[in-house]
């Protein structure tokens, strides 16, 4: 039961996790900016795009590092509850592996500098051929921050596994103790039953028996009375 309620509570912090790093709120971010971007010439000044833009570094290096919070709070989690089911059934000591987002903000702010270097070459030029260059380097851009999202999404999720599956192989290995004690158990109990049942036939057997030999020696005593009798008359006759 306390296993089952730890998969509850870890699976509703995964799911925590996950929203944090759910990639289909940011390709719909990405997604209005290319609306912005296509509304308007203006877009490409230093009032749009390039404010947009700061604001969608900032939102999704937040979700990076709220993601990094919600990775210890699971790490912290996990490490509790080893100790608990370690010290009270004996399962071994298992220390979760570490999980750090730090290669996430690098690449982030990596791509945040190459666009930044970007607009301060071309960005201030308002004409439509930069403006489409600007929008197939936002594109290049874009694109790879989805990808170090879905990469994050993978690694967590390889993560998650490493986290859980001790705990998981050790509790089957634990139950599966106890069911084989329990058999034992059963075997024990039905054997002492069947020696209790064997011990109450002998107790009757010896009961049947022990009126049987009464009533055998009661014969015998008649039988040696009425011969005892027939002795006597023959020596009286003789």
């Amino acid at each position: 039961m306390r296993f089952q309620a730890l998969r509850s509570v870890f699976s509703q912090q995964t799911n925590k996790l996950f929203s944090l790093l759910g990639k289909e709120a940011l390709k719909a971010e990405i997604e209005r900016i290319r609306d912005q971007m296509d509304r308007s010439l203006f877009s490409f000044g230093e009032g749009g795009l390039r404010s947009t833009m700061d604001n969608f570094f900032i939102d999704v290096n937040s979700s990076i590092a709220k993601s990094a919070e919600q990775v210890a709070e699971i790490q912290a989690m996990m490490a509790a509850m080893y100790k608990k089911f370690s010290e009270e059934h004996g399962l071994g000591q298992v220390t979760p592996p570490p999980f750090s987002t730090l290669k996430y903000h690098k690449e982030l702010a990596r791509l945040e500098k190459s666009f930044r270097e970007h607009f301060n070459t071309i960005g201030k030029l308002l004409t439509t051929s930069q403006g489409r260059l600007t929008r197939k380097f936002f594109e290049t851009v874009a694109s790879r921050v989805v990808y170090v999202f879905e990469v994050a999404n993978r690694d967590v999720e390889n993560w998650l596994k490493a986290v859980m599956a001790p705990m998981e192989t050790q509790v089957r290995e634990h139950q599966l103790q106890l069911r084989r004690r329990l058999e034992s158990i059963k075997r024990i109990h039905n054997a002492t039953t069947t020696l209790e049942d064997r011990i109450q036939e002998l107790e009757e057997m010896n009961r049947q028996l022990t009126e049987q030999i009464t009533e055998l020696n009661g014969k015998l005593r008649q039988v040696y009375g009425a011969l005892q009798a027939e002795m006597q008359v023959f020596a009286k006759a003789a």
